[in-house]
């Protein structure tokens, strides 16, 4: 075995047992390659790589040789190795796709390794992901469009690029990665209708200072990108977190604990729920007066805090026939007061799940890629140390049995 091999599956087993290729195409995006194809390695996946000759320009072949274990084709020859590496593949990742490659797939062209791979894996009917990158004039030229429509018309499923300093960049590796990951997940969530709140909320002191927390959302932007790629309909109420939210899903922002409140109750009494994933962290107090001007240095302040209204609470009242996740945050406490927490709110606001934490452990809480958690529902417990994505659908696979 290739030493550089050495790190699969020591992030997670999501990807163990798939075969991945990578067509990598002449876009400056290339450089992002080599940590993207050694982040899918990591969670068990094993990856080749297919190169243009644009892109072999820009990064060698041999780095991409030795991040994956595997040799990198870089042109066909007697050994015909767009057919064997297409179909080897369970996935074929055109990444970065360039506006010239996206054009030739779209109308059938493979003069080059990675068109060629494309090709076949597309007469195999096997799963494609197309990232495009790109200056943003060109991704918005109608040609393109239409190319880019016609793959989604063949069943390819296309990466919406993030639209920065004039580009049309390809997500980030982690971001990519996910998508990835949730290639290979069941549709089982298809037809449900599914509310989640994520980030924190804000509380105004006077007109430049709040109280808040240092909630991200990741934790809830998780459980999105997992509903998603399950094929259900999801709505986010999005508190000011940082975590970039992904296409597809119905947003809606709030600022305070009263409007997330006033947004969760409007969304529920729709009746249209199946689950609501209350993963925001609401701020649980709110000055009594606000202050019109701004507080001076000079002065003393001593702001009343008063109690702002439970969402789970009133959620519970609203949506008896909808399957409620509440989650409980502590600090330093051991794993079995953690259980009991979550059991009393479970038992409060008749919740169905609670998803308990200490923020205070390493690798957990605020803003962090994992987390560390006691997950209670009603045919019991279980402890898990993973990532946020991992947590995510770990709390979703509860649903689909407990629904």
């Amino acid at each position: 075995m290739h030493p550089s091999k050495e790190i699969s599956g020591v992030e997670g087993r999501e990807l163990e047992g798939e075969n991945i290729a990578i067509c990598a195409t002449g876009s400056v995006a290339v450089i992002r390659v080599p940590k993207l194809a050694r982040t899918l390695m990591r969670h068990g996946a094993d990856v080749r790589v297919i190169m243009s000759e644009m892109a072999a320009r820009m990064v060698g072949p041999d780095l991409l040789h030795w991040a994956t274990g595997n040799p990198v084709i870089t042109e066909l020859t007697g050994e015909i190795e767009h057919v064997e590496v297409a179909e080897w593949a369970d996935l074929v990742l055109v990444a970065p796709a360039t506006a010239n490659t996206i054009g030739k797939v779209a109308n059938g062209i493979d003069d080059t390794p990675p068109t060629s791979v494309v090709s076949v894996a597309q007469g195999l009917d096997k799963g494609i992901i197309v990232a495009p990158a790109m200056h943003e004039s060109m991704y918005s030229h109608g040609i393109i469009n239409e190319n880019i429509s016609r793959l989604k018309d063949l069943g390819f499923q296309i990466i919406e690029p993030d639209f920065e300093e004039g580009k049309a960049k390809i997500p980030s590796v982690r971001e990519m990665a996910g998508l990835v990951m949730n290639f290979f997940r069941a549709k089982d969530l298809k037809d449900e209708h599914i509310l989640i709140t994520a980030g924190p909320t804000i509380e105004k002191l006077d007109p430049v200072r709040i109280l808040t927390n240092r909630s991200s959302g990741k934790m809830g932007v998780s459980l999105v990108r997992a509903a998603l790629a399950r094929a259900a309909e999801v709505t986010l109420i999005y508190g000011p977190g940082s975590e970039p939210v992904p296409a597809g899903v119905n947003l809606k922002n709030v600022e305070t604990t009263e409007e997330m409140l006033a947004a969760v109750k409007e969304e529920l009494e729709e009746g249209k729920y199946d689950l609501f994933v209350c993963a925001a962290a609401p701020q649980d107090f709110k000055p009594e007066e606000y202050s019109d001007e701004k507080f001076r240095r000079s002065e003393t302040i001593q702001p009343k805090l008063v109690p702002t209204p439970g969402i789970l609470e009133k959620a519970s009242e609203i949506a008896d026939k909808t399957f409620l996740v509440g989650f409980k945050a502590e600090c330093n406490v051991s794993d079995k007061q953690l259980l009991t927490a979550a059991e009393d709110k479970m038992e409060k606001h008749d919740l169905d799940m609670v998803v308990a934490n200490d923020l205070m452990r390493s690798g957990a809480g605020f803003g962090t890629d994992t987390n560390d958690v006691v997950i209670l529902s009603r045919s019991g417990s279980s402890k898990t140390k993973a990532t946020k994505d991992e947590i995510a659908n770990a709390i979703l696979d509860i649903f689909v049995d407990e629904r």
